[in-house]
C-alpha cells in the first residue's frame, strides 16, 4: 500500500512537472491561475510569443512589445517584467515600473537606474493590441483596452496607464511601491485587492 501511495505521489509530480513545461514552452498555453488580487487575463486572446523574442544576445532572452507608445518586456528572468512608462501617479524621477520576479515588486524604475529598459541591440517590437495577451515563463501581460497595460506573475502586478496605476502583491509584504490615494484611480477598482 505504502509503494501504491509512493507512485501515485510521484505521478502526480511528473504530471504537475509536464503541465509545467508545457505552459513555458507551448506559445499561447494557458499559465496558472493568479493569486486572488492578481488581475485575471484569461478571458484575452492569446499570441504566440515566438515574434516577439529578441535573438539578440544582448537582450538576453528578453521578448518585448509594444502597447500603443508604450514599450514593454518580459524576462530576462522567470516571473519579470517592465514598462517604459510615467503614470502621472508615479514619482518624478520614474521612467518604468518592473516586476522582478515572485518575492519583490512592483517597483518604479527610476532615472538614475541602471536597470535594462527596451532592447540593447535593434529589435522592433511588434504591437500587443488591446483584448490580447503574452505569456512567457510564468508572466502574463495584457491589454485590456487601449491605453491600460497589466503584467502579473503568480502573485504581483503592475497595472499602469498615463494617468494612474496599480500594483497588487501578498498581504504584509514590504517589498514594493507603494499605491496611490484611491481617488486617482477609476472607480471599477478603487476596493483593496490585496490579498
Amino acid at each position: 500500500m505504502r509503494a501504491s501511495h509512493l507512485t501515485r505521489t510521484g505521478l502526480l509530480t511528473i504530471m504537475t512537472a509536464v503541465a509545467a513545461v508545457t505552459a513555458a514552452l507551448v506559445p499561447g498555453a494557458a499559465a496558472a491561475a493568479p493569486a486572488s488580487g492578481v488581475p485575471d487575463l484569461s478571458a484575452l486572446t492569446a499570441v504566440d510569443a515566438t515574434p516577439y523574442r529578441s535573438l539578440s544576445y544582448a537582450n538576453g532572452g528578453r521578448h518585448f512589445f509594444r502597447a500603443g507608445s508604450t514599450l514593454c518586456q518580459i524576462g530576462s528572468g522567470a516571473s519579470s517584467a517592465a514598462c517604459r512608462i510615467r503614470p502621472a501617479t508615479a514619482p518624478p524621477n520614474a521612467i518604468g515600473v518592473t516586476l522582478s520576479g515572485e518575492n519583490a515588486g512592483p517597483y518604479w524604475v527610476r532615472r538614475d537606474s541602471s536597470f535594462q529598459l527596451g532592447p540593447v541591440s535593434r529589435f522592433r517590437a511588434p504591437a500587443l493590441t488591446p483584448g490580447h495577451r503574452i505569456t512567457v515563463r510564468n508572466t502574463t501581460c495584457g491589454v485590456p483596452k487601449a491605453g491600460v497595460i497589466i503584467c502579473h506573475n503568480n502573485n504581483r502586478s503592475f497595472t499602469v496607464s498615463r494617468s494612474w496605476h496599480r500594483f497588487t502583491y501578498p498581504k504584509g509584504d514590504r517589498y514594493h511601491d507603494r499605491n496611490p490615494h484611491p481617488r486617482y484611480l477609476p472607480k471599477d477598482i478603487r476596493s483593496p485587492q490585496l490579498r
